[in-house]
């Protein structure tokens, strides 16, 4: 059983990044967990270009007996309740791992979206992906201390 998070890129805020590394550190103390990124390409390139080029990047990071949940805001929603366990339902049954994948600025490819096994939404609304990234890891955090049973859900 383990979790990984996949995003593109790094976030460029930093105080996303002090957050998001604090609750990495958390999920990390408790469940096998880790965090990978594939850089986010830059350039003048037309967007279709780039989210292809960042797509065929992420679907080398991913096995077949991997379970791909990607972040879309087109996905299944859940109350925090739910997501704990669903996740942890989810982390038990997948013969791989379990990969949560947030795409760059411009989404994703069409190979990774086909390639996804479920898809999850943060919100029905549009949101930063760094922010999404954000959401993401308190998300999972607050999943760990439903499933343990502490107080940080209330």
């Amino acid at each position: 059983m383990k979790l990984v998070v996949l995003s593109v890129g790094k976030p460029g805020n930093p105080l996303y990044k002090k957050e998001i590394e604090g609750y990495h550190r958390r999920i990390n103390a408790s469940i096998p967990f880790e965090w990978q990124t594939v850089r986010e390409i830059s350039g003048r390139r037309p967007t279709e270009n780039v989210v292809q080029e960042e797509g065929a990047v992420l679907l080398k990071r991913i096995v077949e007996r991997d379970l791909l949940i990607l972040l879309d805001e087109f996905g299944e929603t859940m109350t925090s309740e739910g997501f704990s366990a669903w996740i942890f339902e989810t982390l038990r049954k997948s013969m791989g791992r379990v990969i949560m994948c947030v795409g760059g600025p411009f989404g994703v490819s069409r190979p990774v979206r086909e390639r996804a096994d479920f898809r999850l939404s943060m919100s029905p609304m549009t949101l930063p992906h760094e922010l999404c990234l954000l959401l993401l890891f308190e998300q999972l955090y607050r999943a760990v201390t439903i499933e343990k049973g502490g107080n940080y859900h209330h």
